[in-house]
């Protein structure tokens, strides 16, 4: 029996307390960033907005109307110190997901939201919602490459997408920005803001696993001068997800609030409690550990005991908050400041499958000894304006970022063997008491601080230079259980540069050549690993990017650019156990990507995605020159909304997923299938009274497809020597009802 959301009693008691609602316009001001399409436009057909910046901030407005039409299309970016910029004239490859893509999707997590970019790819880590992003074929850190409003967080933890305005991902090397991370791009989840006028969502939603979520979305501004302005967002979430006896609860509770301490400064805090506990559903595949075994065929997901086990699965709390100040001291010159702390606590308790033979038999093994908790205190300052010099024009950046990063693990291991079971013949297993971990020791810290220092010169209204240049410290320190350093590595003053030279030879054209080298704090061997936790010395990456981008009045920007980039790659030697440098990882590529309104009734935002990714002198003639695991040579994320005129209030909309063949080991004597899916919808709005409501209808899957959603080299989720995937969700009905007041 499914047990009604708790949050849908605020539904009711809201609906019977408001007799009538005006619904105006409603401001999203996303921290400087990009002009993501204010909240009321998932649910209204919006006019073309009007906005008035002033420094950072960005107001928007809205015709009053239902929903027929879907705004994809976004101008600007926040690129750290750089501020806010055209993405048009940015010589790096940047796509945004903005928040009527989220909405109309009925997206739930950061990894539902990434998947409709092409250059992206999420590689699991141990379930549904521990994974880390990446684009371009490179894997992703824990922390380095993921972002809050701008603030390093933890990215192998759960991230909601409800309390989001949008997802912007910097595709490709941006260590000159950032600080020292992997070229795997950088993923910033930018927060809602609150709204200058009333707002209050009300959204029901059920998917056809039996799971109900409840979500009530409120915004506004209070005192005599309106110099209060609160976000807050509430999210509850449970039933049985698609593996008969699975069981999902989602709890989220989000705040924004703006205090102006003048009409030019801004206080903005932001705090967060998300909570998920998902139980039951297929864990990991790991293969090839020295034993010859290759990935089976992709199985059906949602056979009970297959790969899954009632009991196993992950139990995550994700605590943040959020401190920024921002001052526009006019001339086009801002200030900004802010700090961020985010604890993530990581029960995984879920399941692994190791193969033994090409037979489908495999070993059942519950509870992961990956680390369990993480904490992170992030900072950013930041100043950058115009000025002319000798009559050319100069966009001047002066910043910086870093962190402060803990690890802890267990004292002692918690995996519990389960026994054997094999695809023909699976086992469900009793569940068996999780051992005593022994408490939790602080294993490693990892320090970074970078200064930022950038100029775009305009030497005429066609050509311009930019140049950046980060100057970093990074200290790595690993500890013994005692508390006794295992390890310890420091650097001071390393360079990460990059150069662009940008031409524009019309107003809609932008062309650009990129070069960038960038530093690269060494990765942590894995739990299980001769030198588990001891983090390698810093790596060295480069890349060489050219690219066009081609802005159509009508609000549609197309981009493509082609690319080469470096960096060191490191495994677990399968005979020593040892981690380390093997190589060199070399990906070549192209990008196409469109983001916008392709009609008046037909938005789009996607592409095709092209990597030629190769391990290089290793050495080994087994492994030199083959294609990296994981990584597909095309793939494809297509995502349409036609709103036709003469259905008003009505839309369809349609995601093709495409995936080719993935390498599934080193040496490339097995592959993931290439497979595709898709996801198509509909969605209904109409004004009842003076509320506004919107029905919406998904089936994500629409073919049933078995496949895998990610296979990874093992040294990335915590698997040394090994292989690991996670096969795709089935076909799944999506509903959702949503009440504007």
């Amino acid at each position: 029996m499914v047990t009604r959301s708790w949050l849908s009693f605020c539904i009711a008691g809201a609906l019977a307390g408001v007799s009538s609602g005006a619904y105006g316009g409603k401001a999203q001001n996303n921290n400087g960033g990009p002009q993501t399409s204010p909240s009321q436009l998932t649910t209204l057909e919006a006019t073309r907005q009007n906005v008035t910046t002033l420094g950072t901030v960005h107001v928007h407005g809205a015709a009053v109307g239902y929903a027929a039409g879907a705004k994809y299309d976004t101008k600007n970016a926040n690129l750290g110190p750089l501020g806010t910029r055209a993405i048009k004239d940015t010589p790096l490859s940047v796509t945004i997901v903005p928040e009527d893509l989220i909405v109309n999707q009925q997206a739930k997590t950061v990894n539902d939201v990434l998947r409709s970019l092409p250059s992206v790819q999420i590689r699991d880590q141990q379930g549904l919602e521990v994974s880390r992003p990446q684009s371009r074929g490179f894997q992703g850190t824990v922390v380095q490459n993921t972002r809050l409003d701008g603030l390093n967080v933890i990215g192998t933890t759960a991230i909601p997408a409800e309390n989001l305005a949008g997802i912007q991902v910097l595709n490709g090397m941006a260590g000159s920005l950032y600080g020292p991370e992997t070229p795997a791009g950088v993923f910033n989840y930018l927060l809602k803001r609150p709204t200058p006028e009333p707002l209050l969502r009300l959204i029901e939603s059920f998917d056809s696993h039996s799971i109900f979520t409840t979500q009530v979305d409120a915004g506004g501004m209070l005192g005599d001068n309106r110099g209060f302005g609160y976000r807050v967002n509430l999210v509850h979430g449970q039933g049985e997800s698609y593996v008969d006896g699975s069981n999902s609860n989602r709890n989220l509770i989000s705040g924004a609030f703006d205090y102006h301490l003048s009409p030019d400064t801004v206080l903005e805090l932001d705090v967060s409690h998300y909570s998920t506990r998902i139980y039951g559903l297929p864990g990991s595949i790991v293969y090839d550990s020295g034993a010859s075994t290759i990935l089976p065929q992709a199985i059906d997901p949602t056979r009970r005991g297959v790969l899954g086990q009632p009991g196993a699965g992950t139990d995550l709390l994700t605590n943040t908050g959020l401190l920024k100040l921002k001052h526009d001291f006019g001339s086009g010159w801002n200030f900004e400041i802010g700090g961020l702390y985010q604890n993530a606590i990581r029960n995984l308790y879920g399941i692994t499958n190791t193969f033994i033979n090409n037979d489908g038999d495999y070993k059942v093994t519950k509870n992961f000894t990956a680390i369990p908790h993480y904490t992170i205190a992030s900072n950013l300052a930041q100043l950058n304006g115009h000025f002319d010099t000798f009559g050319m024009s100069n966009d001047f950046s002066l910043g910086t970022n870093g962190f402060n990063n803990a690890q802890y693990t267990y004292r002692n291991s918690i995996a519990t063997p389960l026994g054997k079971a094999s695809l023909p013949q699976p086992v469900i297993f009793p569940v068996p008491p999780i051992p005593y971990n022994g408490g939790q020791y602080r294993a490693g810290k990892l320090v970074e601080q970078s200064i930022v220092v950038a100029d775009t010169l305009h030497l005429n209204e066609q050509w311009a230079v930019q140049g950046v240049l980060n100057t970093s410290w990074l200290k790595s320190r690993s500890y013994a259980a005692s508390g006794a350093t295992k390890s310890a590595d420091s650097h001071n003053g390393v360079l990460s540069p990059t150069v662009s030279l940008i031409y524009a030879p019309t107003p809609l054209l932008t062309t650009y050549a990129t070069w960038s080298k960038s530093v690269e704090q060494g990765e942590a061997g894995p739990a299980g690993t001769v030198k588990a936790n001891e983090f390698l010395a810093p790596y060295h990456d480069k890349q060489y990017e050219t690219g066009a981008k081609y802005a159509f009045s009508d609000g549609l920007l197309v981009t493509l650019d082609a690319f080469r980039m470096t960096r060191p790659l490191a495994i677990t030697n399968a005979v020593t156990n040892v981690f380390g440098v093997v190589g060199t990882q070399r990906n070549t590529g192209a990008e196409l990507f469109a983001q916008g309104a392709i009609t008046s009734q037909v938005s789009v935002l996607g592409g095709i995605t092209y990597v030629d990714a190769k391990l290089e002198g290793t050495g080994i003639a087994a492994t030199n020159d083959k294609r990296v695991v994981g990584v597909p040579q095309v793939k494809t994320d297509i995502s349409l909304d036609y709103h036709p005129d003469f259905a008003r209030g009505f839309a369809l909309t349609g995601t093709l997923h495409g995936e080719s063949n993935r390498a599934a080991t080193n040496t490339n004597n097995s592959f993931a299938p290439a497979y595709a899916t898709l996801d198509i919808g509909a969605r209904y709005s109409t004004r009842l009274s003076s509320h506004f409501l919107t029905l919406r209808l998904q089936v994500i899957n629409a073919t049933d497809k078995p496949y895998y959603s990610s296979v990874a080299d093992g040294n990335i989720v915590g698997s040394p020597g090994a292989n690991t995937a996670y096969p795709g969700a089935p076909r799944t009905w999506l509903a959702s009802l949503e009440v504007d007041i």
